[in-house]
Order: C-alpha cells, then structure tokens, then sequence
C-alpha cells in the first residue's frame, strides 16, 4: 500500500508539472508582460542569433537551455541631456533601478507559468581581467530584437527613441517568435560624434574603445562615481529619434 501511495504521489506532481509547463505562453503575451510593467518598447531575440558574442557571454552561456531573450527598453527624460553631471548621473541610476525592476517584474511572470528565467540588469554583470562586462551584450541584444542600430557613438539608437533607451533583458527557455532586425540608417554621412568625442573612442568604427570611453566618462568626485561625459549621446541630431529631431 505504501508503495502505490508513493506511486500516486508522483503521478498528481507529475500531471501539476505537466500542465504548469504545458500553460501558454506568446510573444505577443509577453510584450504585454513588458509595457504593462513599464518598459516602452520590447522586444525578442533568438538565442541563436547571439553566435557573434564572446565565449561565456552568449545567452546560453548565462541560462543553460535559454531559447529567447526578451529585451525591454525605457528612454531617459529629454530634458536629462541639458542637466549638469551630478545630475545625469541621478537620472541613470533611477533608469537602471527601474528598467532592472521591470526585467524582475517580467521574469517572474514567465516563471510563474513553468518556465526557467534569468533577469538581466541594465547595468554591470561580471569581472574579467579587472574591467565590468554585462552577461550578454544589451545595445546588441537590442538591435537583435528589432529596436533599433547601434550607430556610430555606439549607442542604440531607435526611430521613436533616439539613443535615450536604456535596456534590461529576461532569458528564457520558452520558444519565442523573434522579432525581425530593424532597418533604419541614422548615421549616413553625419561625424559630429566622432570628430567631438574628448577621448577619440570613437575614431575606429570597428573596433570602439571602451578604455578610453571609461576613462572619460566616469570621474569621483567627493567620494563618489559620477557621469562625467556623455556628450556623444547629446550631440546627436537623432538623440530624440528621427521622429522628433530637434
């Protein structure tokens, strides 16, 4: 008797799990996971489509079985451009506590119905070799899923957004329809980046300099990091996207 009870046991967790992993699960339901929790844009990329990533930063590597990889953007306030340092940076740490507060709120919505996540923060990851890197690459991530080209000053820059969007991610083992990459030119023939950059990160297009980015960008000032440089994302005439250039 103990046996078959033991027996029964196992079959009432196995039809639970059965029907937790049999609940149905869309891109199009996640997308509404996504801007119902505050992003601005979502998107979807296959997993396989991240072959170019570096060995330990492709989405697998992350999520063993990852399949999809949801990406979700919220843009900075315009006026966050025309603030001081101090002030910038005030409104990149809220960005980065809210778009890592909607990646939480998204995976654990997919969870819910029977499937493995991992939420990605908008900001920092893993050490190697003394520098931060992000478990996957979010702007490549991004254009990946559609939402937009990194252009010239490396920054993703998206038609509506311009190159405001700040992005977290969810990987997931769920088999999404990804989305198709964006075809959208911004750059063309236009080099005010690159020819104001203070560092000159921005001089090879193939190979962008995130030293010498890092060394610019960031500064302490009493006792604290700051955002000392971002002024290759406010001289861009897209900054706003292409649908409000100003």
């Amino acid at each position: 008797m103990k046996l078959k009870k033991v027996e029964c046991i196992t079959n009432k967790k196995g039809l639970k799990n059965m029907d937790k992993m049999a609940s149905e699960l869309t891109s199009e339901i996640v997308k509404e996971y996504g801007l119902n929790a505050g992003a601005s844009i979502v998107g979807i990329a296959a997993s396989k489509d991240f072959a170019l990533a570096p060995e330990g930063f492709k989405p697998t590597d992350v999520l063993k079985g990852c399949l999809s990889v949801i990406v979700l953007g919220a843009p900075f306030p315009q006026e966050a451009l025309l603030k001081t340092s101090a002030e910038y940076t005030d409104f990149r740490k809220a960005m980065i506590e809210k778009i890592n507060d909607i990646a939480k709120n998204v995976a654990k919505q997919i969870k819910d119905k029977g499937y493995k996540t991992r939420a990605i923060s908008g900001f920092g990851g893993k050490w190697v070799n003394g520098k931060q890197h992000g478990l996957i690459s979010l702007k490549h991530a991004a254009e990946l899923a559609g939402l937009g080209n990194i252009s010239k000053n490396y920054l993703l820059t998206n038609p509506k957004y311009g190159n405001l969007l700040w992005f977290s991610a969810v990987l997931t083992d769920a088999d999404l329809i990804p989305d198709k990459k964006i075809q959208y030119s911004d750059c063309n023939n236009c080099n005010i980046c690159v020819e104001m950059c203070p560092s000159k990160a921005l001089d090879n297009p193939a190979l962008f300099g995130k030293k010498e980015c890092a060394e610019m960008m960031f500064k302490m000032i009493n006792g604290k990091w700051q955002v000392n440089c971002f002024l290759c994302r406010k001289v861009c005439p897209y900054r706003f996207g292409k649908e409000t250039k100003s």
